[in-house]
């Protein structure tokens, strides 16, 4: 850790005059833009080429699919190389892929462009699943442990603020500005070249930052079964740290529930709401300030409290206002006007639920892995979550279809309580007791008293730790 990082920082002021942190908190608010950019503009080409919402979620599972074949991968590169380099190339190739679309909408059409479309969703994807795992490892390099809570307050703060931006504001006024200047496809090609170039200022940023040492190096003559092994070796190391399933199971619920708002938002909206789908936006954007001011205050305050606590709490206002919005839903045809102003109340409380359970649970996951094995950790959430999200949202379709939207945000609600229980008495039952760096003894082993875990765990955890010393 550098000197000016010995004094942990205490706002989001603080922690900026870190130049290393504030480089990858730029280059990682510039790649987020252009990534929710480009799915706006993805979304307008599909829908000028099929007018079919049907065919926006086959893009939508293109872009799913490689979370789910790329993050066991992801998760050993990121433990094996430099984690600087896996940025770097993860959004240079990324500008390769913006450039793609130009290429495209100048010489192919109808079908052609449409496959095109999807073929550049998976492998834009795929290679952003590096970026995650990398980014979210090596913050804790960068920034003092007792600062990681704030420092995630505003990695998240910055997640929303590229999402309302990327989607809602700059790139739809881009291609506004695009097509008045340039024509139709001429406001869709200065998008992607936006896209591109926000994408090449962020990989210079990151070409800036101090060179890392991975953790564990291995040779180019490395196999699959190597490569297969180390996968398994880092889910036996979270079943085997029940003080990391709390915070894998919060998230990993949480990430689903917002892909099924996402999906089922639209028609909320227009067959419950009896409102435009677009004004979806307006009714579901209270979420976002929910989530900006829970964030804030999170940042601010959530040390006072056990991290657990925190996030369980969060998971239970999801689940309330979940059913509250199902219920709501059920009385729109009486009171309109009123229901209306009810979800946006149910969505900023649910925005707000949001952060509780993000913030102080990647906090969790950050402070209680070694840093040989914190890049599979963080994988593993990433793609457990996109696995576990799969299926429910194609059940969520299904039963919205069948038995209506407002059923499926009841059940779903009652889903996050369930899970809530569940993971209130796993925090009651294992206590993380910090005694180290990351939580872990002073010379990073496991102490049984802080998770519940046996001795065979501790000699385990060791045996983990000698093994990556003989590799480095």
């Amino acid at each position: 850790m550098t000197h000016e990082e010995q004094d942990a920082p205490q706002s989001y002021r603080d922690l900026l005059r870190l130049r290393t942190f504030r480089t990858l908190w730029m280059s990682q608010t510039l790649s987020q833009t252009a990534k929710n950019g480009i799915h706006f503009v993805q979304v307008v080409m599909i829908d000028r080429l099929t007018h079919s919402s049907s065919h926006v979620g086959i893009m939508i599972l293109a872009f799913t699919i490689p979370a789910v074949i790329f993050s066991a991968l992801s998760g050993i590169v990121v433990d094996r190389f430099s984690r600087k380099r896996i940025m770097i190339w993860s959004n240079a190739l990324r500008i390769l892929t913006a450039l793609s679309y130009v290429f495209a909408l100048t010489f192919l059409h109808g079908r052609s462009l449409l496959l095109w479309i999807y073929l550049i969703t998976f492998c834009s994807s795929a290679l952003g699943q590096f970026f995650g795992p990398a980014l979210a490892a090596v913050i804790p390099q960068h920034v003092p442990k007792r600062a990681l809570l704030l420092a995630n307050s505003l990695f998240n703060i910055t997640l929303i603020a590229t999402q309302i931006f990327g989607l809602l504001v700059v790139f739809p006024l881009v291609i506004k500005v695009g097509q008045a200047l340039f024509g139709v496809d001429g406001g869709l090609k200065l998008a992607f070249l936006v896209i591109a170039l926000m994408y090449a200022i962020a990989t210079w940023l990151l070409t800036t930052i101090p060179p890392d040492q991975p953790p564990r190096l291995v040779g180019g003559t490395a196999s699959w079964r190597k490569t297969v092994r180390d996968f398994r070796e880092g889910w036996a190391y979270i079943r085997r740290l029940p003080v990391l399933w709390v915070p894998l199971i919060n998230l990993t619920l949480t990430a689903l529930t917002i892909m099924i708002m996402a999906l089922l938002a639209p028609g909320f909206a227009a067959r419950v709401l009896h409102v435009n789908q677009e004004d979806a936006v307006y009714i579901f954007a209270p979420a976002g300030a929910g989530l900006f001011l829970g964030t804030v205050l999170i940042g601010r305050y959530g040390g006072r409290w056990r991290r657990e606590t925190l996030s369980n709490t969060g998971l239970v206002l999801i689940g309330v206002a979940l059913g509250a919005l199902g219920l709501a839903g059920w009385q729109a045809q009486a009171a309109q006007r009123l229901v209306i102003l009810m979800t946006s109340a149910i969505s900023f409380v649910l925005g707000g639920g949001f952060a509780m359970v993000g913030i102080p649970s990647q906090t969790m996951l950050q402070e209680r892995t070694t840093p040989h094995m914190r890049g599979r950790v963080f994988a593993a959430q990433f793609m457990a979550a996109n696995i576990v999200g799969m299926p429910p949202m194609l059940l969520a379709g299904w039963l919205a279809d069948h038995f209506g939207i407002p059923t499926v945000a009841v059940l779903v609600g009652i889903l996050v309580l369930v899970v809530a229980t569940i993971t209130v008495a796993l925090a009651h039952r294992y206590h993380f007791v910090p005694t180290g760096i990351a939580g872990f003894g002073r010379d990073g082993a496991l102490p049984p008293h802080a998770t519940g875990a046996t001795s065979a765990d501790v000699g385990w955890e060791t045996e983990v730790k000698q093994e990556a010393k003989r590799e480095l």
